[in-house]
């Protein structure tokens, strides 16, 4: 059933391309200048960055004089709370491709790389004021009550896995696995190797975005030609699909309110399909699954729907 799934996706997707080639070079290009302006700019220095400081082993150093935070508010070594930082400031799926380059090169456990994965990957803070609040919404009054909600449902996400992990193992043996990863940091190697290092792994993993974005804008074309007649349902699957124009297909044809706020940040937490798969391709080269990163989002995503409900519909604190 899958494969005949996969098999009917690619015929359809190539038809789509055969028979409306005006169109699919539209969308193809709206991805590649997303890439090109957006996420070129913003990840690549950070992923050069966050590569040298994971080759010459520096995370500890750095982080280590919060490292009793990071346990008893996240349950996470120094190393794992750089995963966390990069993935909220820097956006999707940037916490995922330091959860796997920190789990390839042994400086975290499997366990606390399972763990991450349910919450690292965060949309961006630029994302969410300039394109959602501003962009979208027109309303900037929104920036800070958005930053709040989004974040406390992606902690309250890892206070939920923490606690169902708790109860297969005890947080002591949690705690003993994170200093076991610690221990086994590897020596750290020349600077000009670790930069050459860094600056290829960058090049290869931006690449790869970049041909997951166009292949998802793509899809969101065919899924406008197919769901035109449905256009409920078109917002919902372009929603799930990839959020950028989810988001914007969410309000089209509607004037942006708070009604329609709770949605558009439940869309927004869980990332949509086309992170969910740059978030598989990070993860290559590892044995972690995307199913922990699946359920986090999922969980994530109707937190903070309930929470922008109770806020923006019910209280209305705007």
């Amino acid at each position: 059933m899958k494969r005949f799934l996969s098999f009917f996706l690619l015929v359809l997707f190539l038809g789509f391309l055969l028979f409306f080639p005006g169109q699919s070079l539209v969308y193809a290009k709206n991805g590649l200048l997303l890439w090109f302006y957006t996420l070129l700019p913003s990840l690549l220095p950070f992923m050069i960055l966050s590569g040298l400081l994971l080759e010459l082993n520096l995370l500890e150093k750095i982080l280590a004089p919060l490292k009793c935070f990071w346990r008893a508010a996240f349950g996470l070594s120094c190393q794992g709370a750089y995963a966390l930082l990069l993935g909220v400031f820097c956006g999707y799926p940037m916490g995922a491709k330091i959860t796997g380059d920190l789990y390839r090169s042994g400086q975290i456990s499997r366990r606390e790389a399972l763990y991450l994965l349910t919450f690292v990957n965060h949309p961006g803070p630029s994302f969410l004021s300039a394109y959602l609040c501003v962009g979208l919404f027109h309303m900037p009054r929104l920036i800070f009550p958005v930053y709040g909600i989004l974040y406390a449902s992606s902690f309250g996400t890892s206070l939920i896995f923490r606690f169902l992990l708790s109860h297969k193992r005890s947080s002591r043996l949690l705690a003993a696995s994170l200093s076991q990863a610690e221990e086994k940091a590897p020596r750290s190697p020349a600077f000009g190797e670790s930069l050459d290092a860094s600056i290829l792994n960058s090049f290869e993993s931006i690449a790869r975005l970049g041909g997951y974005i166009i292949v998802f804008s793509i899809l969101q074309g065919m899924c406008s030609l197919l769901l035109s007649p449905f256009p409920a349902v078109h917002r919902i699957f372009a929603g799930l699909l990839e959020i950028t124009t989810g988001l914007s297909f969410l309000l089209q044809g509607t004037e942006p309110s708070l009604a329609l706020l709770p949605a558009a940040l439940a869309f927004t937490s869980f990332g949509g399909l086309c992170v969910a798969a740059q978030t598989r391709s990070m993860l290559l080269g590892t044995s972690l699954p995307l199913k922990p990163y699946l359920e986090g989002k999922a969980v994530s995503a109707l937190l903070t729907l309930g929470l922008s409900y109770l806020f923006f519909v019910v209280i209305k604190i705007i």
